[in-house]
């Protein structure tokens, strides 16, 4: 082969390489969009009296953050709860409620440009404690389960300790030693936590 030739089939498998990666991008964002519309890939839920065990035992790729804020803790809570809380995070949306209520019951969505999770609130103790379960994810055979925890402690000055946890069990692979990549996620989840003091 000649390197004219060489060189054209590299440019051909690189134009085909980014047909084939901005047909999956297409493909991401439309499932995402199903589960904005209420639709989307069944995920399995986790009861309320099972978060701590799911935690502990069953999520096999668990990561936590934790983040002091000066405000007290009901500023904290209601800033959580907002509609589009997270949207400073590269490719997100934010969060979306379905409703106008957040309490136990509730559905939110969390919009990614490229994935999206319908989450149910589980847990919601006013100024403590705020647990979301998955019922629909938009990217099939990623996750079979998903726990978001949020708790709340203020400190002795009246500030306020965020813990946020996100736990997952995919569908494949859960034998995988995956609580080993907790510490490549951290960043990503302390400037999701960092981004709240925006709208504090």
């Amino acid at each position: 082969m000649t390197l004219t030739t060489i060189l054209v089939v590299l440019f051909v498998l690189a134009v085909l390489g980014a047909i084939a990666g901005g047909i999956a991008l297409l493909i991401l964002r439309g499932w995402a969009k199903q589960v904005l519309d209420g639709n989307g890939f069944s995920a399995t839920p986790v009861d309320a009296t099972k978060v701590e065990r799911f935690l502990a035992q069953e999520a096999t790729f668990v990561v936590t953050v934790a983040r002091e804020f000066t405000h007290p803790p009901d500023k904290v809570w209601q800033t959580l709860q907002l509609n589009g809380t997270f949207s400073w995070i590269p490719l997100f949306n934010g969060i979306r409620y379905a409703e106008d209520y957040r309490t136990e019951g509730a559905l939110r969505t969390f919009d990614g440009l490229l994935a999206a999770v319908q989450e149910q609130v589980i847990t919601a103790i006013p100024r403590r404690q705020l647990t979301l379960t998955a019922t629909k994810v938009s990217v099939p055979l990623a996750l079979k389960s998903l726990v978001e925890d949020y708790r709340l402690t203020e400190t002795p000055s009246g500030t306020t300790t965020l813990r946020w946890t996100i736990a997952v069990r995919p569908r494949l692979g859960a034998f995988l030693p995956l609580r080993w990549a907790a510490p490549l996620a951290r960043p990503f989840l302390a400037y999701g936590i960092k981004g709240l003091s925006t709208r504090l």
